[in-house]
């Protein structure tokens, strides 16, 4: 057996390192997140480990010896070194788990049901997805990627688009027994409309509404004006027979395809609002997230015009 490997003190070294870099015992410090006088006392205990000074201390300076630089490239490149061999095994382990932003309603109607043919096709990634309508920024967030509902124009994002939205008015097979069709969307006299208003104005003002589409006043016209909080409770309002709602192609599929909506004519409104799927164009290479972006894009051909 080999002699055992003598190495001064752990968070000597550490305290050392930070100081001959930063130049600072104060910076250091804060640095290290400890107080000056603990700094100082590594910087003592690494003194008394060698016998020596490793600093030139006057009332008015603080240095290095020669002795001291010499030590402290080393230190510095040394430790360099152990810190990115440990973000390389840190990013090894996680390099297949990556982390998604996507609207709620996208997200539980149309993307978590999909995921399972993914997690098929790469049964060694993770999708952790975060549903939400707050605009990640990549800083620091923990986000890979985004979905984003946008008109374009990304800066230092890479966008790739998934669904133009198409709207169409749906209503249940039971509400069109009790009330009818009506003769058309922009004069709906008489029935009841379902609309959703998100909390956020900002949001909704993205979004299009029965006033937008009807030649009229909704009152004038003895409509019942349904309101929910989000798409997807209009369209369950829609599926339980309250009422006729203006929903995106993506979003009533599945309703439509197994018979508890019915489309009522042609396609109503496109969005110029688009839905993409970005990343930051500075994000370190990941395979996971080209696996992820690729599928994406593969699932969503059909809600676009290629």
């Amino acid at each position: 057996m080999g002699d055992i490997m003598k190495l001064p003190p752990m968070n000597a070294l550490r305290a050392f390192e930070a100081v001959s870099r930063q130049g600072s015992v104060s910076k250091a410090a804060d640095e290290l997140c400890v107080s000056q006088g603990a700094v100082s006392q590594q910087l003592r205990n690494l003194e008394d480990y060698f016998g020596k000074e490793l600093f030139q201390r006057t009332a008015n300076s603080f240095s290095l010896t020669d002795e001291g630089e010499a030590f402290a490239a080393v230190v510095q490149q040394s430790l360099a070194r152990i810190a990115a061999a440990a973000s390389d095994i840190v990013r090894e382990k996680s390099q297949h788990r990556i982390r998604i932003s996507s609207p709620p309603t996208l997200s539980f109607k149309w993307l978590m049901p999909k995921l399972g043919e993914f997690y098929d096709a790469h049964p060694g990634v993770t999708v952790l997805l975060d549903e939400s309508l707050e605009l990640v920024t990549f800083k620091n967030d923990g986000f890979d990627g985004a979905v984003r509902f946008a008109d374009g124009g990304f800066d230092n994002l890479n966008a790739d688009l998934l669904i133009v939205l198409k709207i169409f008015a749906v209503a249940s097979p039971a509400y069109l027994d009790k009330y009818g069709r009506p003769g058309s969307a922009v004069h709906p006299r008489g029935h009841h409309l379902i609309d959703h208003y998100y909390d956020s104005k900002s949001v909704s003002s993205q979004h299009v509404h029965w006033r937008d589409i009807v030649d009229g006043d909704l009152e004038d016209m003895q409509i019942e004006h349904l309101i929910y909080p989000d798409a997807l409770q209009a369209l369950t309002a829609a599926v339980h027979g309250q009422g006729i709602a203006l929903v995106a192609t993506y979003l009533c599929e599945e309703e439509v395809g197994n018979g508890n909506l019915e489309t009522l004519g042609e396609q109503i409104f496109e969005y110029s609002n688009r839905y993409y799927f970005v990343t930051p164009k500075d994000a370190r290479p990941s395979q996971a997230l080209d696996d992820f972006r690729t599928w994406l894009i593969g699932i969503s051909k059909a809600y676009r015009d290629d």
